[in-house]
């Protein structure tokens, strides 16, 4: 299938053991078929470690104590790539963290921002979001109808001839809701869900009773963050839409994440007086796995 990517996409390549937030810890990893059957015919000593390492009726990578995955090393490298190569890691860990939108006769493969090289790049890329469809590819009625009210919110996010602030509240009004949120609110109910860290736990718990006045929509150097956060999220979850009619729910997420990320790099800079880029990125990629990784969670924001 014909893939297209946005233009940031080729700036991307995973930084492995420079990364501290390792996407080998913490999460458990289905294998596909493909991989397993790569794993069975391994006939070495590695192949039966491998072999050790999976369980479950849905074969998964068995994590250790402290929650690693069994091949991390401990200078933060993948034992599976050194040993045999990247082509014998299963898809999940290969694809990471990359999604793909469908479409009739083409995907769209973007980045997801729970990586925090992903996250960096998609946060600080001066040029504005763009990706292009494939020439003379042909498309439904509906999916027509989808990109020009896609291109539409994003033009609209990226008139950079208004601040982030003014175009948070167009785009909230053209989908019949206010840019406005009881913080306290939104931190119940992301706290209702399904948790993976106890460090987002934290944030949002002194994050409940913190006077957030939205001014960092209006600050100069979270103009282009908030940009990019707003088409991100618009880019990865507003094509489900083209199923169920979901634009207003899915815009609407778009800007209440925006709004809590604000309001959690608000609180973070009237605690330390600034906020460093990789602090930002920090949050942002916390938001992420916590909002973007659980399809229970998912549903309950944009529909619940």
């Amino acid at each position: 299938m014909t893939e297209v990517f946005p233009n940031y996409y080729n700036k991307f390549k995973c930084i492995a053991d420079k990364c501290a937030h390792s996407c080998c810890i913490g999460w458990e990893i289905d294998i596909d078929e493909s991989a397993m059957s790569k794993y069975r015919s391994l006939k070495t000593v590695f192949g039966d470690k491998i072999r050790k390492n999976i369980e479950g009726d849905v074969p998964h990578f068995a994590l250790q104590k402290d929650e690693r995955c069994p091949f991390l090393n401990e200078k933060g490298l993948c034992d599976i790539i050194i040993e045999c190569g990247e082509g014998y890691l299963c898809d999940i860990c290969a694809e990471h963290p990359r999604f793909r939108n469908f479409y009739s006769f083409f995907a769209e493969t973007g980045l997801g921002l729970c990586c925090e090289e992903a996250a960096r790049i998609i946060l600080f890329e001066e040029e504005r979001f763009s990706i292009a469809l494939p020439e003379n590819i042909e498309l439904s009625e509906d999916e027509k109808d989808f990109f020009i009210k896609r291109n539409d919110i994003f033009s609209l996010l990226q008139n950079r001839e208004k601040s982030i602030a003014e175009r948070f509240l167009e785009l909230a009004v053209k989908f019949g809701f206010e840019f406005k949120f009881s913080l306290e609110d939104i931190c119940n109910e992301y706290l209702s869900l399904e948790r993976l860290d106890d460090k987002w736990t934290e944030v949002l718990d002194k994050l409940k009773t913190f006077s957030f006045d939205g001014r960092i929509f209006e600050e100069n150097e979270f103009q282009i963050p908030f940009e990019q956060l707003a088409v991100y999220f618009t880019f990865r979850h507003l094509s489900d839409a083209l199923w169920d009619d979901s634009y207003g729910e899915r815009v609407k997420f778009a800007l209440k994440s925006c709004y809590l990320i604000g309001a959690i790099w608000s609180q973070y800079k009237c605690e330390h007086g600034d906020i460093e880029p990789a602090t930002m990125v920090d949050f942002a990629r916390m938001y992420s796995a916590e909002a973007e990784y659980s399809e229970d969670n998912l549903d309950e924001l944009i529909y619940g």
